[in-house]
């Protein structure tokens, strides 16, 4: 599997994101996990505020390795967001019974308000 470092634009990014019903046009770092030719898993990110980012899409199509899949492109995400010197990333659920917050709790995001989840990222002074 190999993870392709794109935008908004790719249009493999536009036909997956419709295949779960979502139309996502502003700027934003995408990132897609490939197996052959085929999409299996995306992610991205926005800018949300001055130092810090916001996830605002993570679509698998894989049954199988579903945890696997999300923390490995999660996990890249995070590490571009730290190369942009974002100092945090944010994530939002529609409720906290969404089947992903356990993933990102494994993650380290901690609840910040509501259904608004954060990651600092440290840094070494």
């Amino acid at each position: 599997m190999e993870i392709i470092v794109t935008d908004e634009r790719d249009e493999r990014f536009i036909d997956f994101c419709k295949s779960f019903g979502a139309i996502l046009e502003e700027p934003q770092v995408v990132l897609l996990l490939m197996n052959s030719k085929k999409t299996v898993g995306c992610t991205s990110f926005k800018v949300y505020g001055c130092d810090s980012a916001e996830i605002t899409t993570l679509f698998l199509n894989s049954r199988d390795n579903r945890e696997k899949i999300a923390y490995k492109l999660i996990r890249q995400l995070e590490k571009i967001a730290i190369d942009y010197e974002f100092k945090s990333i944010v994530v939002s659920f529609d409720s906290r019974e969404d089947i992903l917050v356990e993933i990102f709790e494994k993650l380290d995001y901690k609840f910040v308000d509501g259904t608004l989840m954060k990651k600092e990222f440290k840094t070494l002074l």
